[in-house]
């Protein structure tokens, strides 16, 4: 993938000024947007995997971050699609980038945007479940919501296949682009806002309901980023002619997309995986008893029956005197006689206990 200004190139910018479009050609200002966002999800793959060791960390567990980590996966996905159809590099010369099908709609459309956008939506239902219908977001309806999701995404995807090329996108080789349909474009659009709309009324329905940690902060700054992005994206798609083909408008759409996103991904897990790598006990500390003087254990699956003192030694430095063990284990033990399932499976809260007995082993 060359980024020189070579006679091919010029060749494909006098081709479309001859069919009446303006080509900005393809330079280091597309490498420079590539590498730089690269760099930002490369960085935020490390904290991923630091989140997911570190996820049974209770101010980090209760952010869910496999969620998150799927999120990341839709994310790069839709980079990706943004890359290859976007305009920023030549797909000309691969067979696979050429297929438009499956970097527009598979790679942007359904596993990215669309993907991305289910799974901030869902975020948003598992908080209404519990605050608003004062239901636990476990089990049959975790895997029911998510079954829909990817169901949903799938069979848009098949669809989308099965459907005529010039009835959804196709290559375009004397500009060197994908080309996609307007209605296909529409279609896609009103089901991406369809989304955003279901989440606004859930968020609405939330604005009252009392949060400890600043979920609803978190809510409402991370629908307004994401607001933005399907904005700007519904203003290129939509009235923009060819936009991959203008460099101010492909770069401004790819860094508001991924900087919105990667911004998002902060607001949520931000504070969290800072305390955790750098005031771990204090933090935990913090946590739990913010839960026991709001009286919110129930809503964040959570215990916090342990004592503060004990709770400090168990994920701090200090080693464990006999009386803590022995406190700590008296407590654990009436804890899982009261929390243990009918069905033998341990609940969330017995497992918060068994992520202490870990941290008082490893000390």
């Amino acid at each position: 993938m060359s980024f020189e200004f070579t006679p091919e190139e010029q060749s494909r910018v006098d081709v479309a000024n001859f069919l009446g479009i303006h080509l900005d050609p393809i330079g280091h200002v597309d490498l420079s947007t590539i590498s730089v966002l690269s760099a930002m999800y490369f960085i935020e793959f490390i904290a991923l995997c630091y989140q997911f060791y570190n996820r049974h960390y209770p101010p980090l567990r209760v952010k869910n971050v496999p969620l998150m980590c799927s999120m990341y996966v839709g994310a790069i996905a839709w980079f990706l699609g943004d890359i290859f159809t976007g305009g920023l590099v030549h797909i000309g010369q691969s067979h696979i980038l050429r297929n438009c099908k499956f970097t527009l709609i598979w790679l942007r459309a359904c596993i990215g945007v669309y993907y991305v956008t289910s799974l901030f939506s869902l975020r948003c239902f598992s908080l209404y479940y519990v605050f608003c219908k004062g239901r636990a977001f476990k089990g049959r309806v975790v895997y029911l919501s998510l079954g829909l999701t990817v169901l949903s995404i799938a069979l848009f995807g098949v669809i989308s296949m099965l459907v005529p090329t010039e009835l959804t996108t196709h290559y375009e080789e004397i500009i060197d682009m994908c080309y996609t349909n307007r209605n296909y474009i529409i279609a896609v659009i009103l089901i991406v806002w369809s989304i955003w709309i279901a989440t606004a009324v859930m968020s609405w329905r939330m604005r009252n309901i009392p949060f400890c940690f600043n979920e609803r902060v978190e809510i409402f700054a991370t629908f307004m980023l994401l607001l933005a992005v399907s904005i700007l994206n519904t203003v290129c798609l939509m009235y923009v002619t060819v936009y991959p083909a203008s460099l101010a408008w492909r770069t401004a759409l790819i860094y508001t997309n991924h900087v919105c996103a990667s911004v998002g991904y902060w607001i949520v897990m931000g504070e969290a995986t800072y305390n955790c790598m750098f005031h771990r006990a204090e933090y935990l500390q913090y946590w739990v008893t913010t839960l026991k003087e709001d009286e919110m254990e129930r809503q964040y699956e959570y215990s916090t029956d342990l004592d503060n003192d004990i709770i400090l030694t168990l994920v701090g430095n200090s080693e464990p005197t006999a009386t803590t063990r022995s406190m700590f284990a008296h407590t654990l033990e009436s804890q899982s006689l009261e929390m243990t399932k009918v069905d033998g499976s341990s609940s969330p809260q017995t497992q918060n206990s068994a992520y202490l007995v870990k941290e008082l082993d490893n000390n």
